[in-house]
């Protein structure tokens, strides 16, 4: 199904990539003014981060569809047919982040902590365009009348077939407000320095895990659950680690 777009006077520009875009830039913005001494240094950082993440979220998407482009190779090279995953692209992300900076000479642990309200920033953005896309959209329901109005609605799938589904997109978008402002309160308190960005991660991979339920995109299946849910939870447990392992450092 076509893309939803926005239509400048002489070109168009896709919704989801639009989203993603301003999304990396107020990112950056926020990591370039917690750390304005190193202007250079955290703006090459965070483009290191934006490189690694691209990268990582295509390369994620494709192994959990591996069965897929096991027979569709050609389409795993092309980002533009559609398909990036989160997982990777944090980790990707991340890697990225940490080989540039490390170049730079910034610590990780001082860009993860400048740029932690930007993980929910980035959250956001990418159910906004998904929104927009229609991915991530929720699973189909027998009826509106059974459940909240906030809840459902009568949404679209890939297919462009219109049915009553949960609204997985708006869910999204509301965990990562909630997210959002808990980071800027962290920031502005001064709690859990070095600690927010992975309490971060922590919360929005347990919401993500409880979103996976009620979503009906395709996705491959692990003892029941969906892939991406396990990963989830993985991200969960590796976000609680480090918040435990760095209050005991700290001490």
């Amino acid at each position: 199904m076509p893309e939803s777009t926005l239509a400048f006077r002489f070109f168009t520009v896709p919704i989801y990539s639009l989203a993603l875009a301003l999304g990396i830039a107020v990112g950056i913005g926020i990591g370039v003014r917690r750390m304005p001494m190193r202007l250079g240094a955290v703006t090459d950082s965070c483009l290191g981060a934006v490189a690694g993440g691209i990268v990582g979220a295509r390369i994620g998407h494709v192994l959990l569809n591996w069965t897929y482009f096991a027979a569709n190779l050609s389409e795993a090279l092309r980002p533009s047919a559609g398909g990036l995953d989160w997982h990777g692209a944090l980790v990707g992300g991340l890697i990225g982040l940490a080989l540039v900076g490390r170049w730079r000479r910034l610590a990780l642990r001082d860009l993860l902590d400048a740029l932690a309200p930007a993980l929910p920033l980035m959250a956001f953005a990418a159910w906004l365009g998904c929104w927009a896309a229609v991915c991530g959209y929720g699973a189909e329901v027998d009826t509106l009348a059974r459940y909240p109005a906030f809840a459902v609605a009568e949404t679209r799938d890939v297919y462009g077939i219109v049915a009553p589904r949960y609204n997985t997109q708006v869910f999204g978008m509301a965990l990562a407000l909630a997210l959002l402002i808990l980071s800027v309160v962290l920031v502005r308190r001064g709690w859990l320095k070095y600690r927010r960005f992975w309490l971060l991660l922590a919360l929005l991979s347990a919401g993500m895990f409880a979103i996976g339920f009620l979503r009906g995109d395709a996705s491959p299946l692990v003892a029941g659950i969906r892939a991406d849910q396990w990963l989830d939870a993985i991200f969960f447990l590796w976000g609680v680690l480090v918040v435990i392992l760095s209050r005991q450092v700290a001490r």
